[in-house]
């Protein structure tokens, strides 16, 4: 072979390579490159699809899991709100009428009250801490104290007995008693 056809081969075939590289060059950005770039964010979608799907079963099994305990709780409340809630509010109701009803026979003014009911498990009584400020003429104040102490069905030990002027001639007794009270 001639030199010149050699010479003409060689550039015909670097002419070749430099196409077929350009061309590999081109189908790398335009076909490879977007498929990876798909792949890799269908990759990603199916990650957070699974991940929904997981956290979604979790949350289905927590479900599942109130649901079958449901019964039970719906029984435990119904039990507290009976056995807890009825014999507080009867406490409160007790008393407050045994204290109002004393004060209005007594024709005392009943300027303040307040309750603490101490309940304590597996006792026959509740304690209730009382405390009440009345005002009026002092017989009347002695008689609502020997009132709240004869009057009642239940057992009430008072603790305190303060005596205060008042205006005009009237007196104001500051009272603090314990009120035991079966449940």
């Amino acid at each position: 072979m001639s030199n010149f056809r050699r010479n003409n081969l060689t550039h015909n075939l670097e002419r070749v390579a430099i196409g077929l590289a350009l061309l590999d060059v081109v189908l790398y950005f335009a076909v490879v490159r977007p498929m990876v770039n798909l792949a890799k964010e269908k990759f990603e979608r199916s990650e957070v699809a699974r991940l929904q799907v997981q956290n979604e079963r979790e949350r289905v099994n927590r479900l599942e899991w109130y649901k079958s305990a449901l019964p039970g709780t719906e029984k435990d409340i119904n039990d507290f709100l009976s056995n807890e809630v009825r014999s507080r509010r009867k406490s409160f109701s007790r008393s407050t009428r045994l204290v109002r009803g004393l004060a209005e026979h007594s024709g005392l003014e009943l300027t303040g009250i307040s309750y603490h009911l101490e309940s304590l498990r597996d006792q026959p009584l509740d304690l209730m801490d009382l405390s009440m400020t009345v005002k009026g003429p002092f017989p009347s104040l002695l008689n609502f104290a020997h009132g709240l102490e004869t009057t009642s069905s239940d057992f009430i030990v008072i603790r305190e007995f303060i005596f205060d002027s008042a205006e005009g001639k009237d007196l104001s007794l500051r009272l603090s008693a314990e009120l035991y009270l079966t449940p």
